[in-house]
Formats: structure tokens, C-alpha cells, sequence
């Protein structure tokens, strides 16, 4: 018995004559009587009955039908499933610019590692664009600066670092660290609200209930911040791998003896199918920042 000759009966019933079966299956019409007849005396019983005009199933093949209509139907969902493995699926992974190049290097790996895609394409945008694509499921995933996000959203951290106070050129800081709580009379310079870092830093000062100051005016770049803060325009607050060589960060504190820090989190639409087990893979996951 093989698919084959199952096929030929099935198309026999659906089409009631040999021939128009066999111009389905693009046989010649023996050859399909042919297959149909092996089939029968292997089987032990007839499955059709046939006249001059037409081909009709006898009691014995109205039983059979439906067995062959199932094994046929498991053949093409095997098939589709095999194809479905082999064909490309791309994962779009989206970021803050906020993010560390080194740690979004080994995110990116660990998920390509973990088999999310064939493919992982990336794009880079503001936190706010990146959760309106997460609600519009134009991207799957989103490796952002931790706050809260909308009840659709399900998130895990990923890793966290340091927050450093840049003073402005024209202020004498002789501790070694700087408390939250004594930064209330001095004036900051700022990224545009929809950046992930003037989110943390507006919620950082709120949670300590020390009045934010800001400049008017708002820097395009996180090296921005730290020019203006030279140009004594305002004071700045960044994490550690946005400082450059030169300039001058004092480790930045929430309370005596605890740092403030900026958590990452992997955002992604409660829908997303593989969400669970992508939390279950980053929750262990922890970047080299060094």
C-alpha cells in the first residue's frame, strides 16, 4: 500500500469516473484503474463498483474513505510542519540608544543562540517609539531602560549599572560620592522626554521627593549632556558606560551606602508566543559590562 495509490482512490470518489481522475492526478487513466485495482486485492474487497459511466464506492470503500481521508490529512500536516522548520523566521529585536553596544552584542547572540529566529533584525529607537511598536506588534521584543509600561507589556531585567553625577564645570565637588537628596538646588541638563534616561532620571528624583531643575533647552545625544555640562549650562545624570574618558562623574547615590542604578528590561507583548520562554532564558542571563 503506498500515499500514492490512496490518493488515486480518493480522487476517483470526489471526480465519480476514472478518467476525470486520472487528468486530476496527471496519469493516464490504466494506470490509475491499475493502482486502484492492486489496492483493492491487497485490501481483500472491492472499493468501487464500475459501470460504462461512472465509478461508485461500494459498502466496503464508504468505510475506507474517511481512514484514507485522515492518513492523507496527517501526510500534508507532516509536510507543513517539516516546511515550517525550514522556512526563515526573523525575530525584530528593538533598542534603546541607551544601550550599552558591548551588552546589546551579547543579548543579540543569546537569543540567535536560543534559536528565536533564523534571523534577528534590529532597529533602533526612542523608549516611546519602541513601546508604541510593541503595542502595533511591528517588533517582537524590546531591550529598554526599566519604568513602568503599559498592562499589555510582560518584562524581565537583564542587567543594571551605576548612575554618575556630572557636575557643571563651574561646581567643586570634594566627596567621593553625591547624594540624590543634596542635588535639589542644582540645575540639570536633559535628553527629550521620550529617551528612556529623562524618564529615569524625572522617576529617580520623584522616588526621593527632591525637586528636579532643568535647563530649557534639550541636548540631541547623551555626549551632549556632558559638553553642556563643561559649557556650565547644567549638571547631568548618566550611567556609567556613557561617560567619556575625560569627563568628570562622581558616583551618584540614593542613600548613604546605595548606588542608584538604571535597570534594562526586555519588554515584549503579552501575545508574543515565545514571550515565557524568552524570560525563562534572560532571568539566568547576566551581560559582561566590563
Amino acid at each position: 500500500m503506498t500515499l500514492t495509490q490512496l490518493e488515486h482512490v480518493l480522487a476517483a470518489h470526489r471526480e465519480g469516473s476514472f478518467s476525470r481522475a486520472a487528468r486530476a492526478c496527471g496519469i493516464t487513466q490504466a494506470a490509475l484503474s491499475n493502482s486502484v485495482a492492486k489496492l483493492e486485492e491487497e485490501l481483500g474487497d472491492r472499493i468501487f463498483s464500475r459501470t460504462t459511466r461512472q465509478v461508485a464506492l461500494t459498502p466496503f470503500g464508504k468505510r475506507l474513505v474517511p481512514h484514507i481521508e485522515q492518513v492523507l490529512e496527517g501526510r500534508d500536516a507532516l509536510v507543513g510542519t517539516a516546511k515550517a522548520q525550514q522556512a526563515p523566521t526573523t525575530t525584530v529585536l528593538g533598542h534603546s540608544p541607551l544601550i550599552p553596544s558591548a551588552v546589546l552584542t551579547q543579548i543579540v547572540g543569546a537569543v540567535r543562540d536560543a534559536g528565536f529566529g533564523t534571523e534577528l533584525r534590529l532597529i533602533e529607537e526612542n523608549l516611546s517609539d519602541l513601546l508604541q511598536r510593541l503595542g502595533e506588534h511591528t517588533i517582537d521584543l524590546a531591550l529598554v531602560p526599566g519604568g513602568e509600561y503599559a498592562s499589555a507589556f510582560r518584562s524581565t531585567p537583564v542587567f543594571e549599572e551605576a548612575l554618575y553625577y556630572v557636575p557643571r564645570r563651574r561646581l567643586i565637588i570634594k566627596t567621593a560620592t553625591v547624594e540624590l537628596t543634596s542635588l535639589g538646588a542644582d540645575r540639570f541638563v536633559m535628553v527629550p522626554d521620550r529617551c528612556g534616561l529623562a524618564r529615569t532620571t524625572r522617576a529617580l528624583f520623584a522616588s526621593a521627593d527632591v525637586p528636579l531643575q532643568t535647563y530649557e533647552g534639550e541636548a540631541m545625544g547623551y555626549h551632549v549632556l556632558q559638553e553642556w555640562a563643561a559649557l556650565d549650562l547644567g549638571s547631568a545624570i548618566l550611567p556609567r558606560s556613557r561617560l567619556s574618558a575625560k569627563t568628570r562623574a562622581i558616583p551618584l547615590m540614593r542613600a548613604p551606602g546605595i548606588p542608584a542604578t538604571l535597570t534594562y528590561r526586555v519588554v515584549w507583548h503579552k501575545e508574543y508566543r515565545r514571550g515565557k520562554q524568552l524570560a525563562a532564558l534572560l532571568r539566568a542571563y547576566r551581560p559582561d559590562l566590563a
